[in-house]
């Protein structure tokens, strides 16, 4: 690994990298193996496909007084395309950036345009639970979101981090057509799936292709998946009912616009995943961006991708396969294994009492 690209995860990583595994160990957060962690982060692209999850995490990072969002990029998700756009624009104008910061159109469809099922289940038929989304002044930016990413990045080389929150398309496809991008980077944080289970998650699912573009681009990566916790009470994005009476009685903007569209997202974690609450792993990876200290112990793992599988594709595959007798490849990814549910919550609540 080149001390480089260890560098673009900030001046603290660099020193710890340089000083070998033992010190990358005593610094909090931070594998034994040498791949470093999201330091001292500034510039943020938020690449996402809103979606209640995807809403609540683009408005936190849009109110974080240390990152500057350099541009909000659409991707295929959870619902219609047209919709994600919609909403995006809508999230911007709530934040009260409204013609500050600019929403891209990227690719509408995953890279080999296979259909994958919509999520209404938990995020409604527009994505935004029981919020009527309504025009706002703000349109979508004439600049394609593949053609903002590579710009921004290589504007600022070592400063940017992708905070990707739906299928990894935008993302792959950038690096498809500029794969110097990679290296340009400060890192990619994304939201995955799964480790305890053969299920896909939702992301991935959507565009395998992608995932596996981006995971084979020598980018640095971070990945967090509210399933690796499989919804218990130790999962740190997990909110329960009470957190979520707090949030009511807030009574602000935003904490409407949290209770209208998460009641769906909290009735069916509940119900139908068996959760103590509502898992948040969209808004738990705007957070660990945001402030990386609440993200506490991660491991280094080489991830791969299913493509081919008829059950199992997009499945994420964490680690070596003893049986099959290959050698294992070297970690590719930064998996958070732990975090701090309070340190999340109550960056939430900051966020949400806001006017």
């Amino acid at each position: 690994m080149k001390i480089a690209r260890r560098s673009l995860f900030g001046c603290a990583a660099a020193t710890a990298a340089l000083s070998g595994v033992a010190a990358m160990a005593e610094e909090p957060g931070v594998s034994s193996v040498v791949l470093p962690r999201l330091l001292n982060n500034h510039r943020v692209i938020v690449d996402t496909d809103p979606g209640n999850d995807d809403a609540i995490a683009l408005l936190m990072a849009l109110s974080a007084r240390n990152l500057r969002v350099e541009a909000v990029t659409v991707t295929p998700g959870n619902i219609g395309y047209a919709k994600e756009l919609r909403n995006a624009l809508y999230v911007v104008d709530l934040a009260g950036k409204s013609g500050q910061v600019p929403v891209h159109a990227g690719v509408p469809h995953p890279i080999l345009n296979r259909p994958y099922p919509a999520a209404s289940f938990i995020h409604g038929p527009d994505g935004l639970g029981d919020v009527h989304v309504p025009d706002v002044k703000q349109k979508i930016d004439p600049e394609h979101a593949i053609d903002a990413m590579r710009r921004i990045v290589h504007a600022h080389p070592g400063e940017v981090v992708i905070l990707a929150l739906g299928g990894l398309t935008n993302v792959a496809t950038a690096l498809l057509r500029d794969p110097d991008m990679a290296h340009a980077l400060k890192g990619i944080v994304f939201v995955g799936g799964s480790r305890s289970s053969p299920v896909p998650g939702f992301n991935a699912m959507v565009d395998p292709e992608a995932v596996s573009i981006v995971l084979g681009s020598g980018a640095p990566l971070v990945m967090f998946g509210g399933a690796l916790f499989s919804g218990t009470p130790q999962d740190p994005s997990l909110l329960v009912q009470a957190d979520y009476d707090r949030i009511a009685k807030m009574n602000t903007p935003r904490s409407r616009f949290f209770m209208a569209s998460n009641k769906l997202r909290l009735t069916f974690e509940m119900q139908a995943r068996h959760a103590a609450g509502s898992v948040n792993a969209d808004p738990f990876a705007a957070a660990i961006v945001i402030n990386p200290s609440i993200a506490t112990q991660y491991e280094a793992v080489a991830m791969k991708v299913e493509l081919d599988g008829s059950l199992t594709r997009g499945t994420m595959l964490f680690g070596d396969n003893r049986y099959n007798g290959e050698p294992t490849p070297p970690p590719n990814v930064n998996l958070c294994i732990g975090g701090s549910g309070e340190g999340f919550r109550n960056l939430l609540f900051e966020t949400l009492e806001q006017s």
